[in-house]
């Protein structure tokens, strides 16, 4: 691949540090978490336990369709972060957001997910640590530390797992306190990365309490430089004219800084109490996590010059939107691609001119205000800015649990599990990647948790039955406040940019269930199952709008007489989920299965309203799934194969039917509460069908050597649409998801008499999808295979361990993400190459 003629550009993303750092005490990225390293070669191929069904069961047992990863696999595909474990798991994608998303994550199972971090609109996929459920998606792409083990359920978990596991549920289950042992280990590698972690797990009273103090520091530099376009094109008319100011220090290689980078740190403490031969054992643990990393990795792919086929006259945006700073908006700001100006200077992938600056301008002297605007609306002549967004994606969290076993008798317990979180986040963007002001924000998420659940299991007539009851209670509050600055609108008058405000709402939501689960072993190969849970919510969300300075409001899509800012919107619903299946042991070690279940994803309230007239609530997303599959071992036990096959009813799909261009403040339609074109409303848009297959098998043909793989098909289609002006078609698929997913890896371990020596190679292919619902070939994301390799050495004694690894091995240049608009096109791009030697000490 060609690389930037930038001095030292090339240099920097291949960079390794030289040197180590002291030990740093950390954890939980809101939270993090840090698995004490195991053995690579560790046979996941073995009976694991899991508690899918909130009772500790084989997974082969399990009537369910679920990937249980260990820590130690983990380690050895170098997974860091828990968007890294949807590369192995069949139709699960986790990505991090593109910016101007804030810290968030998009999260899809079999096409059933959310992406929206807005904290009116729930998740789809429910995350869990330690059974504790974790409310939004922001903050959510958790660092993976002191994990025993994740469990990823795929399907509607409405009667296990609950709260907005509608498409599935994402369990994390960290390390308890054993008494002895710990671990310090080093990375250092490409990007100047210097990763620590380091454990220590020790008695504090004999026989019955155990303490563990886990910390991890992760650090390396960002692979998306940006540069000043002025210093860089310091003859364009536009740079010598002052409409472009230069940014860049002098010597600095015109340099402005970097995307996508990694700082944080976290620390968790936590305590178990099981004294010997006693029915009672009390898990506690505490975490913080600081985490001040720069916006995701961004750049402009096209922009409208490039949308009208390579036309040569400079493009602006005339006719919808004021040239705000008198620049047009072409392909000079595209560094890099088919859409790069031949006289660009920068010639690399990893390039961005976002400058995340607006200089300010003059509001037209003449340019009128809608008559009613209020008196604290900007006067003409004022000037609006300068602003400068933040370059920041960060997280400040903290949370504190207690989880409660008690053996009541020999066939009856009872689990209490108490969680209280909180953290803030903030984020900034430079949307468009140009040093023109198009779309900056500043955005900052306050949220806080907390929830309780009580189960109470019991085994009955010969541990025959095996019956869960319990209830759950969970309340939450969210603000988010941001500055969002968009200085052209297509709704102001000539030349005044009107489109800037304070975002300043608040979400709270209670949310309480009652629920049960009965499995059945009618006979030692027969077992019959079901669940019913009844959940009632309710959310309200409080809007605020003002202008820059903070007093008053005046937007100009808001109606003056009765504005958005005071006004509460309501969203109130019980909805009920039920589970049936059954499941037959053909031999000990083939289990077919098939089930039926149901789940949701919570409504809401249209959280971006231009009118009054759209804060309104939209329903609760319902998903009714069948699936069949089987579940067996092979040849000894040295095959596993597991086979799922599912067809889901879609009903009360979440969206915004679309984007449109002119408002008026006039309600369209009695039961559609909005304004021309339902423009940026949230609502239950349709309902859908989806279908596919999963396929997982492991082999172990000879001592040493195995082979894991996995093989998926989403296919997501709409059947019906509420809303006829919609751009949403029936027979077409969401946005964001793709259909055939596959990946595999190979390792084996080689005794050398004074250790083993352990390669292994992950290739992992990850479906392309369409960005948009018209499939806009600009915002069409290509699928992508990616390779990943491990080499690692481990004394015999295992106290010593060195890995090699390599990420991206073969240098593919990929989007995560795109985001497509009349204007531009950006993208995220995937990491690069990046390569890393790593040293554990275990003790």
């Amino acid at each position: 691949m060609t690389r930037t003629t930038i001095n030292a550009h090339a240099v920097r993303r291949s960079r390794l540090f030289a040197g180590a750092a002291a030990m740093a005490l950390a954890m939980i990225a809101t939270p993090a978490f840090a698995q004490e390293p195991q053995a690579a070669e560790e046979d996941s191929g073995d009976d694991i336990v899991v508690t899918a069904q909130m009772r500790e069961q084989n997974l082969q047992d399990i009537p369910l369709a679920i990937t249980a990863v260990s820590g130690a696999q983990l380690e050895a595909r170098s997974q860091t972060r828990l968007t890294d474990i949807a590369a192995q798991a069949p139709n699960v994608i986790l990505q991090q957001n593109p910016a101007g998303s804030g810290n968030s994550m998009r999260a899809y199972i079999r096409g059933v997910g959310q992406a929206d971090q807005s904290p009116s609109v729930e998740p789809g996929v429910g995350i869990y640590i330690d059974d504790i459920y974790f409310g939004t998606v922001t903050a959510s792409a958790f660092d993976l530390s002191d994990l025993d083990r994740v469990e990823v359920l795929r399907g509607p978990q409405g009667t296990l797992a609950g709260m907005n596991s509608q498409g599935g549920a994402i369990k994390l289950y960290s390390k308890k306190p054993e008494g002895e042992g710990g671990f310090v280990e080093v990375s250092l590698g490409s990007l100047n990365r210097r990763d620590i972690k380091a454990s220590a797990d020790f008695t504090v009273v004999p026989d019955a309490l155990y303490a563990r103090i886990t910390g991890v520091t992760r650090n390396r530099d960002g692979y998306v430089t940006r540069y000043d376009y002025a210093c860089i094109n310091p003859t364009d008319p536009d740079v010598v004219a002052g409409r472009l100011p230069r940014l860049a220090a002098v010597g600095n290689d015109c340099k402005l800084g970097e995307l996508g980078d990694q700082k944080m740190y976290a620390i968790r403490g936590s305590l178990r109490l099981a004294p010997t031969g006693s029915p009672l054992e009390i898990n506690v643990s505490a975490d913080y996590t600081k985490d001040t990393s720069s916006t995701q990795a961004s750049v402009l792919i096209a922009s409208a010059e490039s949308a009208s086929k390579g036309t040569a006259a400079p493009v602006n945006r005339s006719g919808f939107s004021v040239p705000y700073q008198g620049v047009a908006y072409d392909d000079r700001f595209v560094p890099y691609g088919q859409y790069r100006r031949a006289n660009a200077v920068l010639n690399d992938g990893y390039a961005s001119y976002a400058n995340f600056y607006d200089p300010g301008v003059m509001y037209a002297a003449a340019g009128p205000q809608p008559a009613g605007a209020p008196p604290s609306a900007i006067p003409a002549g004022a000037k609006l800015g300068p602003f400068i967004a933040p370059s920041a994606n960060q997280v400040d969290g903290w949370g504190v649990s207690a989880i409660v076993d008690y053996e009541l008798s020999p066939n009856l317990s009872l689990k209490s599990i108490t969680g209280y979180r909180k953290y803030f986040s903030q984020s900034g963007s430079d949307n468009d990647n140009s040093p023109v002001v198009f779309i900056q924000d500043n955005s900052k998420f306050t949220h806080r948790q907390f929830s309780q659940e009580l189960r109470l299991s019991a085994n009955l007539i010969d541990d025959s039955v095996h019956v869960t009851v319990g209830g759950y209670y969970y309340d939450a509050d969210t603000r988010y406040d941001a500055r969002i600055h968009t200085p052209f609108s297509g709704f102001c008058a000539a030349a005044t940019p009107c489109f800037s405000f304070i975002n300043d709402d608040t979400s709270s939501l209670t949310s309480y269930a009652g629920f049960g689960n009965v499995a059945w072993d009618v006979t030692e190969a027969l077992t019959v199952e079901g669940g019913i849970r009844v959940t009632h919510e309710k959310k309200d969300y409080l809007f605020g709008r003002f202008n820059p300075n903070g007093i008053g409001e005046y937007l100009p899509l808001s109606n003056p007489q009765n504005p958005l800012s005071g006004q509460v919107g309501t969203y109130e619903e019980t909805i009920t989920d039920w589970r049936l299946a059954a499941s037959y042991k053909v031999t000990p070690d083939i289990m077919v299965y098939a089930q039926a279940a149901t789940g949701f994803k919570g409504g809401g309230i249209s959280p971006r309203p231009y009118s009054f007239y759209q804060i309104r609530p939209f329903g609760a997303e319902k998903l009714k799934s069948y699936e069949v599959g089987f579940k067996a071992d092979f040849l000894d036990r040295k095959v596993r194969l597991n086979v799922t096959g599912f067809y889901m009813d879609y009903i009360g799909y979440q969206g915004v039917p679309q984007v449109c261009i002119g408002l008026d403040n006039q309600p369209l339609h009695p039961d559609r509460g909005g304004v021309s074109g339902l423009c940026g409303q949230y609502l239950n848009i349709g309902d859908a069908e989806v279908k596919g297959f999963e396929l997982e098998t492991f082999i172990k043909p000879v001592p040493g050597l195995q082979i894991d793989g996995s093989w998926s098909l989403t296919d997501f289609k709409f059947t019906s649409i509420n809303y006829p002006t919609t751009s949403i078609v029936v027979g077409a698929s969401r946005p964001g998801i793709g259909k055939w997913k596959w990946s595999y890896g190979i390792q084996y371990e080689a005794d050398l008499g004074f250790g083993t020596l352990t390669p292994r190679v992950d290739i992992n292919n990850t479906p392309g999808y369409c960005g948009d619902f018209l499939c806009s070939p600009n915002a069409k994301v290509e699928k992508y295979t990616i390779v990943n390799a491990r080499l690692t050495f481990q004394t015999i004694d295992k106290d010593w361990k060195v890995s090699l690894e390599a990420t991206n091995l073969f240098e593919k240049y990929y989007y995560l993400n795109k985001f497509q608009n009349a204007f531009y096109t950006t993208g995220q791009p995937g990491r690069p190459r990046e390569i890393a030697v790593s040293v554990n000490r275990r003790f």
